[in-house]
């Protein structure tokens, strides 16, 4: 039940006081040798971490693979997703996802 609570409260404090692009990232305590190290240096963006196992059934369903990041556009809105795959990791340059960023933004 806790777990629903955090996420509900998560998507209203997006909806309700979050005009800005968001990216969340999402990993399993069991993949952290896999985690994303660069998370750190992106900019003009707001970064909201969770784990995998801690979310509700319907949230895991939606997660195809771990590491994920996903990131919302100023209203909320799906924009992109990159997701670790069969390797369990993420290899993508952070410049990429600060361009698409970058795009939000504008």
């Amino acid at each position: 039940m806790k777990p629903i609570l955090i996420l509900i409260a998560f998507l209203f404090s997006i909806n309700v006081f979050s005009q800005e692009v968001t990216l969340l990232y999402v990993n399993s305590s069991w993949n952290e040798s896999n985690e994303y190290k660069h998370l750190n240096l992106l900019k003009n963006v707001k970064i909201l971490k969770a784990d995998y196992d801690d979310q509700p059934v319907k949230f895991k369903s939606k997660i195809k693979s771990v590491p994920a990041i996903i990131l919302f556009d100023e209203n909320q809105k799906l924009k992109r997703v990159w997701s670790g795959g069969l390797s369990m990791s993420i290899d993508v340059d952070p410049k990429e996802i600060q361009v698409a960023i970058n795009n939000l933004i504008k």
